[in-house]
């Protein structure tokens, strides 16, 4: 089935609406710096309005940011369990769905975070969780070229992955 033409274009579709959702986020974090070295802040915190701005969108913060508001609105107990700073759970986020966006293999990818994640008392509602999350700020972060059909894709994408990654981890 991996060589199939539709399996291929909607991998494509994902790597090359992926690449947008990072193309903002780079945006959005050089805004970020940018707007600290002018204030003179020194990072410390997290900044609510930092981000910038899209033609016919409101300001766009980080990656992390908008992910983890959607997350802890799915799973509001597990936000006692990370780091009050979001920045290294983003990189690991993104560096995730990457990874899992190129498998050819889920299930090898699959054994590596269920060890990562072992330690914590994960659901079915975590995993279902994380994966309406990512489709929630991948579809805000792309606004008018994240159409029915392609969050369509991603939905059933992230679902797929989340599936194999519980057997895994159960």
């Amino acid at each position: 089935e991996a060589s199939t033409p539709e399996v291929r274009y909607k991998r494509e579709i994902l790597k090359l609406s992926w690449r947008l959702v990072l193309t903002v986020q780079e945006q959005a974090q050089e805004s970020s710096r940018t707007q600290s070295h002018v204030s003179g802040e020194t990072g410390g915190g997290e900044s609510k309005a930092s981000g910038f701005t899209v033609p016919g969108q409101s300001v766009i913060r980080p990656f992390h940011e908008d992910f983890m508001d959607q997350f802890f609105k799915y799973c509001p107990d597990l936000k006692n369990k990370f780091p009050s700073n979001y920045t290294l759970v983003s990189k690991m986020i993104q560096s995730f769905v990457s990874s899992a966006i190129e498998a050819k293999n889920l299930g090898k990818l699959g054994v590596k975070f269920a060890k990562g994640h072992t330690k914590y008392t994960l659901t079915d509602d975590h995993f279902q969780g994380f994966a309406s999350a990512l489709v929630d700020t991948i579809q805000s972060r792309l606004g008018k070229f994240g159409t029915i059909e392609l969050i369509k894709i991603w939905r059933a994408t992230t679902e797929g992955i989340i599936k194999v990654y519980l057997i895994q981890y159960q």
